[in-house]
């Protein structure tokens, strides 16, 4: 075999292999591109059957396998009536408004509103928060009422305190317009929701919620941890033992909360999720504003009593004066007429000491007279026998 065909064979040898592997590239490439339009494909069926689901078009047999594997979202009807009842739960709302002037003493305050189609009227009354988040500084700042609406383009707003308000919340408001912070006013007042306080921390929770807000530090930290315990998973005993107001709900092989006619089921014993009981802070603040107005009453009517009490009370004072001068007046008295008392009690003891000196004197007297009375009679009955014997003796001698 000559040197050319040797040259050949290796040629060929050697392009054999860069087809080999040229055609093993080719497959690999092949069975990736297919693998990806597989996926691609599983993909696409996925979201079309996610998109029937959102339309609510989806056979019975797919909504049952969507809610074996916990992968059924809401549909786009249940979501527009979640958003209606969400708008028509929350009520006319206006946000991003700039407190611009804020009385610290009456609490009115200039706020510019972010659009002139704010359609605001006079005497409307508004529920106002800060819009920062809770942990930033976000909180209620009160009930107020619109007082008038004027300035460019009918964006300048003034509002008044709707009812009367403790030096502590002026100070709240005049905080909020200094932070730079953006007003948000609601007509009705937004209603209590379980995602309410469902990013905040112990720490935020805790600064949020601050100790002279509460009757004690027991009710303290049971609203706190109402908060945390919130949608976790907790024995019916450990809740009980806690004291936490809300209910441990049932929950379903995926971890899904159990409702029996739009209600959570409740557990009487075991465990399950937490579900805290939601307030009505609408109620809770007019209450609020309610006890702090009969407290306000009460107060008037105390220091008023206290006031008529202390006049009393001096005028008894002056009264316990003049008594006192005629009580000092009177113990003269006394003590002049005890000095008295005494001295006719000494004067009428000499003279009973005299009365029965002479009693005794007299009784001597008596008992001497009657002697003296039996002395005579003795001596005149001597005196009568002896006459009466000269007389019978005369007789005698005249007889004879």
């Amino acid at each position: 075999m000559s040197i050319w065909n040797k040259v050949l064979l290796a040629l060929i040898f050697l392009a054999s292999l860069a087809m080999l592997a040229l055609g093993a590239r080719a497959l690999k490439t092949h069975q990736y591109w297919r693998e990806l339009a597989a996926r691609h494909e599983a993909a696409i069926a996925e979201q079309q059957l996610r998109a029937r689901l959102l339309r609510g078009t989806a056979t019975k047999q797919e909504i049952e396998e969507a809610r074996k594997k916990g992968e059924l979202p809401p549909n786009l009807r249940e979501l527009e009536i979640q958003v209606h009842s969400a708008l028509l739960a929350r009520g006319p709302a206006w946000y991003g408004c700039i407190p611009q002037r804020v009385d610290p003493q009456s609490g009115q305050v200039t706020l510019l509103m972010e659009s002139p189609q704010h359609q605001l009227a006079e005497k409307t009354v508004l529920w106002v928060f800060d819009e920062r988040p809770l942990g930033q500084g976000g909180q209620f700042l009160g009930l107020f009422t619109v007082q008038g609406i004027g300035g460019e383009e009918n964006r300048q707003v003034q509002i008044a305190p709707a009812v009367f308000m403790e030096p502590s919340e002026l100070q709240r408001l005049v905080q909020s317009s200094a932070g730079q912070a953006t007003w948000a006013f609601y007509q009705w007042m937004p209603p209590d929701t379980h995602e309410a306080f469902a990013d905040l921390t112990a720490d935020q929770l805790t600064a949020l919620f601050p100790a002279g807000a509460f009757p004690n530090e027991s009710v303290r930290q049971r609203v706190i941890a109402e908060r945390l315990t919130h949608e976790k998973r907790i024995s019916v005993d450990e809740a009980k033992r806690q004291g936490l107001r809300g209910v441990v709900a049932a929950v379903d092989e995926s971890g899904q909360v159990v409702f029996e006619d739009g209600l959570p089921k409740a557990l009487d014993s075991g465990e399950g999720i937490f579900l805290r009981e939601l307030r009505d802070y609408e109620r809770l603040i007019h209450s609020y504003h309610q006890e702090r107005t009969e407290m306000a009453d009460r107060l008037v009517v105390a220091t008023r009593t206290k006031n008529y009490l202390a006049a009393i009370s001096a005028d008894a004072a002056r009264q316990q004066l003049f008594r006192q001068r005629d009580v000092d007046r009177f113990r003269a008295e006394k003590a002049e007429q005890i000095s008295q008392r005494d001295l006719v009690a000494d004067y009428l003891k000499r003279l009973e000491a005299r009365l029965e000196e002479l009693r005794a004197q007299a009784q001597e007297l008596v008992y001497q007279n009657q002697q003296r009375a039996a002395e005579i009679a003795r001596i005149q009955l001597e005196a009568i026998r002896a006459i009466e014997k000269r007389v019978r003796q005369v007789a005698t001698t005249e007889t004879r």
